[in-house]
């Protein structure tokens, strides 16, 4: 028996593979099932990768944390984005991707038995890296009637006093909420209490629509219990790139440093001091540009969507909507209406967990063409 015996099949791949066969088939589909930008990469941050590549000196091996560079920008990032101190050297490390990242720090703090708090409601992947480890998933419910998010006081005080490592999202995938300082500072102390550590996945800061995210390292006392995660394929549309920073302090990173010592080789030094311009130069403007883009189609799609009958609030982040089907549907029962009768594909709620039947979530990164096309559908009440 392999380890990866454990592993289910990965969410998006099962999607992309009954797209594939539903398109094969001869039905004209557009998905709003995966979330990956459509719009490219910013055109300055191109050229600068290309003149990087073009460089004689940055094609050897890259230091397994990062670059300097990249680090020192991920720091400035920080500081300038949240106020916040980081020494680059030892409290910043690069990252191929936060998925690679993640994954890495679930296998580093997970033992046989060890027990991991994460929300019904989640990116797969820490879960998967629990049971990879041999380590036990206590899932926390994420309710609707919570705002979907988790309640630390329904999970039983011996649970949380064997538990290790306390995963969350915010603004989340799938559901796109946002969490307030409230919540956070419950976070921190409840990981204070029985010792745990929190992994905050970031991914989506600068995607938001009324307030901006909030860095869990702005709360006093976070940096002994916090390991949190950026992502730059978000910041600036380079998911194909794979690159990402992770912040903490020396001690709690060093687990994590040592997996990357051992799994990787850094990323391209191009790729890293591309981006660390991109963090000094670009992020203010591209991400401005940006929310407007995603806000717009928000409202569009949004609109489309509760004249068939959902209800679809606006999100505090992300570039999904998260909605709920028609009343008297599943959440199954509803995608499977949209592609039969328009040949459009969004995410039923319920392949993200239990919490999520009753909901959906569409991805809002495609072209404005092909959300002209969907709309039109919607509004002619069939395929075109």
């Amino acid at each position: 028996m392999a380890r990866t015996d454990v592993i289910k099949p990965y969410l998006f791949a099962s999607i992309d593979a009954r797209l594939s066969n539903l398109r094969k088939s001869g039905v004209n589909i557009i998905s709003f099932g995966v979330g990956d930008p459509d719009s490219p990469p910013p055109p300055e941050l191109r050229r600068k990768l290309s003149e990087l590549v073009l460089a004689p000196d940055m094609h050897n091996y890259s230091p397994y944390e990062g670059t300097e560079r990249f680090r020192q920008a991920a720091a400035d990032y920080m500081k300038r984005r949240y106020g916040l101190t980081f020494n680059a050297s030892s409290e910043v490390v690069g990252l191929i991707g936060s998925k690679e990242g993640i994954g890495n720090v679930f296998i580093a703090y997970t033992e046989e038995g060890t027990i991991n708090l994460v929300p019904s409601l989640a990116y797969p992947i820490p879960a998967t890296l629990t049971g990879v480890c041999g380590g036990i998933v206590h899932s926390m419910p994420a309710r609707s009637s919570n705002g979907f998010l988790p309640d630390f006081d329904e999970i039983p005080r011996e649970t949380a006093k064997k538990a290790r490592l306390l995963y969350l999202n915010y603004p989340n995938n799938p559901t796109g909420v946002s969490a307030d300082f409230e919540f956070y500072e419950k976070a921190l102390n409840f990981a204070v209490e029985n010792d745990l550590i929190i992994i905050h996945d970031n991914a989506y800061e600068e995607i938001w629509y009324t307030q901006k995210p909030i860095s869990m390292f702005e709360l006093d006392g976070a940096k002994e219990r916090v390991v949190e995660f950026h992502s730059l394929s978000k910041m600036f549309n380079i998911t194909g790139w794979r690159l990402a920073f992770a912040c903490g302090n020396a001690e709690l990173l060093k687990p994590l440093k040592t997996m990357k010592t051992n799994m990787d080789s850094g990323q391209f030094k191009p790729l890293q001091h591309a981006a660390a311009w991109g963090l000094d130069e670009l992020i203010d403007d591209f991400g401005a540009s940006q929310r407007k883009t995603y806000s717009i189609r928000l409202a569009r799609m949004r609109s489309a969507l509760e004249g068939i009958g959902c209800e679809v609030p606006t999100p505090g982040g992300t570039f999904f909507l998260w909605g709920r089907v028609p009343s008297g549907m599943t959440s199954a029962e509803f995608t499977e209406m949209l592609l039969e009768k328009y040949g459009i594909f969004i995410t039923p709620g319920h392949m993200f967990g239990a919490e999520g039947e009753g909901f959906f979530r569409a991805s809002l990164t495609v072209s404005d063409a092909l959300l002209d096309q969907a709309l039109a559908r919607i509004d002619s009440g069939r395929i075109l």
